[in-house]
């Protein structure tokens, strides 16, 4: 505890020897004040790292915004109506099947498979043709046509 108290002393002295003078500045007078006013602080054209002129002033303050009233108007009223446009009727069309059961397949060679119930698909790999000339997917041992 002694030593403590004995270097409490020694910093504020070291600090007051080394240019610390925190308790004896001054605070800097404003540019008002001055005899000759500095000017408006600018970048330099050549440095946009460095101001033109140093020592300067910053720049005045913006004006608070003043309150204007909103006024929010009404769109003008449309005389005329829109034309109607009719759009033509579609084509019928025929219905969506929907996808089969899947079918075991039977037996397969290198232009297609059969199924158990001996109908034809024909193709290679996996994607086939049923005799409708639907798309058929082989998935294992089953064959299911979209």
């Amino acid at each position: 505890m002694k030593t403590m108290i004995k270097t409490i002393p020694a910093l504020a002295c070291a600090m007051l020897l080394a240019g610390g003078h925190a308790w004896s500045q001054e605070p800097a007078a404003p540019a008002e004040s001055l005899s000759e006013p500095l000017p408006v602080c600018q970048l330099d054209p050549h440095d946009s790292g460095k101001l033109a002129v140093e020592p300067c002033r910053p720049a005045p303050p913006v004006q608070p915004r003043r309150s204007v009233a909103q006024v929010i108007g009404r769109m003008p009223v449309q005389r005329t109506t829109p034309p109607v446009v009719s759009m033509p009727s579609l084509p019928p069309s025929r219905a969506v099947p929907m996808p089969g059961a899947p079918q075991p397949i039977g037996a397969c060679d290198t232009g297609g498979c059969r199924d158990a119930a001996g109908a034809r698909y024909n193709g290679a790999g996996n994607a086939t043709l049923d005799a409708n000339g639907r798309i058929c997917h082989r998935n294992g041992a089953f064959m299911q046509c979209f």
